[in-house]
C-alpha cells in the first residue's frame, strides 16, 4: 500500500500545519445522547482492549472554512505490543505506533508522509467509540472522531 502523501494526503498535511493553535490541547469529553458526561471504560493497560478497524472523520478549521477528512484506523495485536495502520481513502496509509491506554485515555502516532508524527490523543467512550485531537510538532491541528467498524 503506498504511504501517506501527495496531492490530498499533502494537502491536509498543509491544512494541518496551518491550523489555528487555539484549538484546545484536551481530547473532548465525551457525552450521552442527552448531553450529559459519559460514563467512563474501566481502567485498561496499554492498549488493551483496541483492536479491530474503526472509521470516522479528521476535522481541520482553516479560518473560515472546515475541512472534514474520512479515516481509517485499524488497530492489529496485543498489549502491550499494539500496532495498526491508519489510512485516509484513497491517499495512502501511514503506521500506527506507540498505542498507550491509560483507562478511558488512548495515545498512538501515526507516521505520515515525510515522516511527519501525527500524535493522537483520545478519549475512549463507553461506546467504544474515540474522539480526541491529533497533534503535529506538539500543537492540535486537528480533531479525530472515530467508531468501532460492525462485526461480522
Amino acid at each position: 500500500m503506498p504511504t501517506l502523501r501527495a496531492p490530498v494526503a499533502a494537502a491536509l498535511f498543509v491544512a494541518l500545519a496551518a491550523a489555528p493553535q487555539s484549538l484546545s490541547a484536551q481530547p473532548a469529553k465525551p457525552r450521552s445522547p442527552t448531553g450529559a458526561p459519559a460514563a467512563r471504560t474501566a481502567p485498561a493497560r496499554a492498549g488493551e482492549g483496541i483492536a479491530g478497524s474503526y472509521a470516522g472523520t479528521a476535522t481541520v478549521q482553516l479560518g473560515d472554512s472546515t475541512i472534514v477528512v474520512p479515516v481509517n484506523y485499524v488497530f492489529t495485536g496485543t498489549a502491550p505490543a499494539i500496532g495498526g495502520t491508519a489510512m485516509v481513502p484513497g491517499q495512502g496509509t501511514g503506521t500506527i505506533s506507540n498505542v498507550q491506554r491509560e483507562g478511558a485515555r488512548l495515545r498512538f502516532r501515526v507516521t505520515a508522509g515525510e515522516g511527519k508524527l501525527l500524535e493522537h490523543d483520545g478519549t475512549i467512550a463507553a461506546s467504544g467509540n474515540i474522539e480526541g485531537f491529533v497533534n503535529l510538532d506538539g500543537l492540535p491541528v486537528a480533531k479525530f472522531r472515530i467508531a468501532p467498524a460492525p462485526r461480522r
